[in-house]
């Protein structure tokens, strides 16, 4: 690891630990004002709102945001004068590239784009008429569009379907043949 490196690490550190520890927009606009170069501005984009600006104002948007910095982000350096880091918070993935000049960060970018849930369990339910009922109630399984249940009977096409609104007079549910 090279002295360049070894500094730009120090100030990836300062700068996440001055948002994360910070007590106010005064506090951190203080603890930043080291940090940024004087040209300093900023760009957000995404779902959680969209601000641009200078210096001046950066540290009351991003003390707003201070919630992000409880993860450790991932951090990719993309050349000596960019760096990139990735955040999740909630359903949310946040973007943040810092632009640096001299060991200072001349511009800040932040993308917000929400995450898509992967579905869990399977894309659709069936009553499993082949299973014995548990305590009175009929099985219901699970399964995906690769691998639907198939019900034989007497006929070709034949299947079997809940009674629900016949009369029972067994506790057992009734099944019927289509």
């Amino acid at each position: 690891m090279n002295k360049n490196s070894k500094k730009i690490d120090f100030l990836i550190e300062l700068f996440i630990d001055s948002i994360k520890y910070a007590t106010s927009k005064t506090n951190l606009s203080i603890k930043l004002n080291a940090l940024l170069e004087r040209t300093f501005t900023y760009n957000i984009l995404g779902e959680l709102g969209k601000y641009s600006g200078k210096k001046s104002l950066f540290s009351e948007v991003l003390f707003s945001r201070q919630k992000y910095y409880n993860s450790d982000p991932k951090i990719l350096m993309k050349n000596a004068n960019m760096l990139v880091m990735s955040f999740i918070y909630k359903n949310y993935t946040i973007t943040q590239t810092l632009y640096l000049d001299n060991f200072k960060i001349n511009y800040f970018s932040e993308v917000v784009t929400k995450n898509k849930r992967k579905q869990k369990g399977g894309q659709g339910y069936s009553v499993m008429v082949e299973d014995t009922p548990i305590a009175g109630k009929p099985v219901i399984r699970s399964y995906y569009d690769c691998c639907r249940p198939v019900f034989s009977g007497g006929k070709a096409d034949s299947g079997y379907y809940l009674d629900v609104g016949g009369n029972h007079l067994v506790v057992q549910p009734q099944y019927r043949a289509y």
